[in-house]
C-alpha cells in the first residue's frame, strides 16, 4: 500500500541521490578538466550505477547548471523577493568565495552551455527580477531599449567582475572587499573620478 510517508521518503532519497551526483561532479572537477570527466566517473564516485545519472541529469552541463541554481540562485531569488537585494548580491560573492576553486574550474568550461553562459543567463534573470520589483529612476532610459541596454550592461559587469575576481591571481579580494569594490564601481562614473 502506498502511503504519504513512503512517498516523502522516496522523494528525499531521490533528492539525496541528485545531490550526491552533483557533489561527485564538483569533486571531480577540482581534480580533472571538464572534458576528462565521464558520467561513469561521476556515478562511481556517487556509489550508483551509470544509468542512474540519466534519471536526474541529461549531461554534465546540466549538473553545473543545477549546482549554480540550487546553491546560489534559488536563495538569491528568495532574498530579492524579500527586499534583500544587496544581501542577495553579497550571497553570490560569499558562495563563490566558499567554493572558489570549483568556480575557478567551472569558468574554464566554455562554449555553448559553458559555465559563463549559464551564469550569464542566471544573472540576467536576477536583474530582470530586480527591475520587475523596482522601476528605473532615470526616466529617459525607462523605455524598452533603455531597459535592454541597462540589463545587458549590468549582466556583463556582474559576470565579468566575478570572473576577474575568481580567476585573476593578482586580485586577492575577500567577498567583503569584492562587495565594497562592486558597490563603489557601480555607484561612481569614471568621469566623476577624474581630476
Amino acid at each position: 500500500m502506498w502511503s504519504h510517508e513512503s512517498g516523502e521518503k522516496m522523494e528525499k532519497r531521490r533528492e539525496l541521490t541528485k545531490t550526491l551526483l552533483a557533489e561527485s561532479f564538483k569533486e571531480l572537477l577540482l581534480k580533472r578538466s571538464f572534458d576528462k570527466i565521464t558520467i561513469k566517473m561521476i556515478t562511481d564516485a556517487a556509489g550508483v550505477i551509470r544509468p542512474t545519472f540519466y534519471n536526474y541529469f541529461q549531461d554534465k552541463y546540466e549538473v553545473m547548471e543545477w549546482l549554480l541554481e540550487t546553491e546560489i540562485f534559488c536563495p538569491v531569488r528568495e532574498m530579492i523577493g524579500n527586499g534583500m537585494e544587496r544581501e542577495a548580491i553579497y550571497l553570490i560573492l560569499k558562495k563563490m568565495e566558499k567554493d572558489r576553486e570549483y568556480y575557478q574550474k567551472a569558468f574554464e568550461v566554455t562554449g555553448q552551455n559553458g559555465f559563463e553562459e549559464i551564469l550569464t543567463r542566471n544573472v540576467r534573470e536576477m536583474l530582470e527580477h530586480l527591475l520587475e520589483k523596482h522601476k528605473l529612476k532615470i526616466k529617459q532610459y525607462s523605455g524598452q531599449e533603455g531597459v535592454e541596454i541597462f540589463l545587458e550592461y549590468h549582466t556583463m559587469v556582474v559576470v565579468n567582475g566575478l570572473k576577474l575576481w575568481l580567476q585573476n591571481k593578482n586580485v586577492k579580494l575577500t567577498a567583503d572587499e569584492a562587495m565594497d569594490f562592486y558597490v563603489f564601481l557601480i555607484s561612481h562614473a569614471i568621469l566623476d573620478l577624474l581630476d
